[in-house]
């Protein structure tokens, strides 16, 4: 990138609101990722690139002017954490303040996308403002604004509204300035706000919301990837992206045909992705819900959207089944969507130990604000054939959590663009493109017939052939398990001086898995929820196994393997299930 220099200039701001608040809950939440994936946080960082008309001839006080009134507009802008001694956190809104801005005089507007790299590949910390600024001239004429924001101050949309103020302001006449940067120019609502009227929630609607969640929960699976583990390629997760006109129309036709939304058909499509890759019946994800409402919400920068949990049945469903399911369910989540994010990790403690499982939460879908039809832009696929998608390597990360399956969803011109993000210790490079062509194929199906079926919506993919299940996996409970390897995880945690597991059917005849052991010291053995809770805390790490649901402990036993008559002789110390009875499915839960 060439540039003729730099300079730092400072942009002050002078609002008339201050104040110490709570976070919101979507703020908790970014709070608590951030915690999980330390040092690693910077792929959290939200940017925008905010081009200038070349015939506008932006000034640099143009800038600082418009910043200024953005900043003070929006709370979020002007804020920084403290950490409390429990460990929590408090916003503190500052009234006055000076944020920099590197100004960069370069050759060419091309060397904007170099300035916005250098903005956000460094994580944000509590000593800074949550807004990274900086400005590309060309000439002396300003043709580009950069901007990094926390995570924390901000979402997805949020961006979208500072980067429409800032060009308002940009684009306006000067005598049109003064009433513009008018505070507030259209109802909005501060994170305080937004946080003390969360707090002001709570009862029936908590507990609304925690029996979605278990019930949603109840059907995650140990590990959705039933697959050997490979050499990861570098950067470990890698993001691919498709851009097709010709998904665009199919799913307008598919959402036409089945009598639903956009929306649901690309759950309900990829609900079949994931189900056809992992071959389990239901397709188990976590949704982002934007939780933007109301006029206020949408006109504000903030961090409003929640991940909830969400399960949907494939199996043979017809298609139109599948979406409309998509749709209840993803209205569900929507309707709990803005709840305390601790309440949901216990809940997801909780949903965890009575299935004896490590859940794995690692699949998302997350579809920004994807819009009804653009006027004038045909709804058929026919006639779209010729217009090729294009599928591209947008970089990737190299640190983030085993297992990562994370698909982002836009609408671009009436073009799809969708953006996978994925594991390679599990799926290669080339296999993601294919995933994402075979999305786009189910998209196509879904489009062209009535009542298509998961089988029919990705035959022929050329993405799924070659993937074998690794050997040794039996189905139970709706998660991959190996017994030996539940038997290993027995011996590793307990020490017994034997110990073996057994597949067989439980009183309803699905199989379940009965453990036979034999503790170290018979004179204190072991009852089953305390062999459960032990097994438990040795669960995270291990990726296809699931705590007995029967523990039967002896005074002795066979010294080598035997058959299960063979352990029945011996004396039985202690014998239960360990864990807890799940709870009762509630009606407004019901199987989605």
């Amino acid at each position: 990138m060439e540039r003729h220099g730099t300079e730092l200039v400072l942009v002050e701001f002078s609002a008339g609101t201050s104040g110490v608040a709570d976070l919101t809950w979507g703020q908790e939440q970014v709070c608590l990722w951030m915690e999980n994936s330390a040092p690693h946080t910077a792929h959290m960082n939200l940017d925008v690139l905010i081009e200038c008309e070349t015939g506008a001839r932006t000034t640099l006080d143009d800038v600082r002017e418009a910043l200024r009134v953005v900043i003070e507009r929006h709370e979020s802008l002007r804020t920084r954490l403290n950490v409390q001694k429990d460990g929590g956190y408090r916003q503190f809104v500052c009234a006055s303040g000076r944020v920099p801005v590197q100004v960069h005089h370069c050759a060419a507007f091309e060397a904007s996308e170099a300035v916005l790299e250098e903005l956000r590949r460094l994580p944000f910390t509590v000593f800074e403002w949550p807004l990274r600024v900086a400005v590309v001239t060309v000439s002396g004429i300003v043709s580009g604004v950069a901007l990094c924001l926390s995570h924390v101050a901000t979402d997805g949309w949020g961006i979208e509204v500072i980067a429409g103020d800032i060009r308002e302001l940009l684009a306006a006449a000067p005598e049109e300035r003064d009433v513009l940067s008018a505070r507030p120019p259209r109802p909005l609502v501060q994170p305080r706000e937004h946080a003390a009227a969360q707090r002001r929630a709570g009862g029936r609607s908590e507990a609304r919301a925690e029996a979605f969640w278990t019930a949603q929960l109840s059907r995650f699976p140990n590990d959705r990837f039933p697959f050997p583990l490979r050499t990861p390629e570098s950067p470990r997760f890698p993001k691919i992206t498709m851009r097709s006109r010709t998904a665009a129309r199919a799913l307008a036709e598919a959402a036409s045909r089945h009598g639903t939304t956009v929306n649901a058909v690309l759950t309900g499509a990829l609900a079949v992705l994931v189900s056809a890759i992992s071959e389990l019946e239901d397709a188990t994800f976590r949704l982002f819900c934007a939780n933007r409402t109301s006029v206020e919400s949408r006109n504000s920068v903030g961090t409003f959207f929640q991940i909830i949990p969400v399960a949907l049945t494939v199996a043979d469903l017809p298609f139109r089944d599948i979406a409309h399911a998509a749709w209840q369910a993803s209205l569900r989540a929507y309707r709990v969507g803005e709840r305390d994010p601790r309440r949901l990790d216990r809940v997801t403690e909780s949903v965890a130990s009575v299935r004896g499982v490590d859940l794995d939460l690692e699949c998302f879908l997350n579809i920004h604000g994807y819009g009804g039809q653009e006027e004038g832009e045909t709804l058929t696929a026919q006639g779209a054939a010729h217009e090729l998608t294009a599928f591209d390597d947008d970089g990737g990360i190299e640190e983030w959590e085993p297992g990562k399956f994370y698909v982002d969803v836009w609408r671009v011109s009436g073009c799809l663009e969708v953006t996978l993000s994925a594991d390679t210790a599990l799926f290669s490079r080339d296999r993601l493109t294919g995933f994402l062509a075979c999305l786009e194929d189910i998209l196509l199906r879904a489009a062209a017939g009535d009542a298509p079926r998961p089988k029919d919506l990705v035959r022929d993919a050329e993405s799924l052939a070659g993937l074998r299940r690794r050997e040794g996996l039996v189905l139970v409970d709706g998660c991959w398990v190996d017994p030996a390897e539940v038997q290993a995880l027995l011996t590793q945690a307990l020490s017994p001086r034997s110990a073996q597991v057994f597949l067989e059917p439980g009183p309803t005849g699905r199989p379940r898995l009965t453990a036979y052991l034999v503790p170290a010291q018979a004179q204190r053995p072991p009852g089953p929820p305390e062999v459960h809770r032990l097994l438990l805390a040795a669960l995270p790490g291990r990726r296809f196994v699931m705590t007995p649901h029967r523990y039967v402990v002896c005074a002795a036993g066979p010294d080598a393997p035997a058959t299960q008559e063979e352990w029945r002789r011996y004396d039985v110390l202690a014998e239960g299930p360990g864990r807890e009875s799940p709870a009762q499915d509630d009606p407004d839960t019901a199987r989605t």
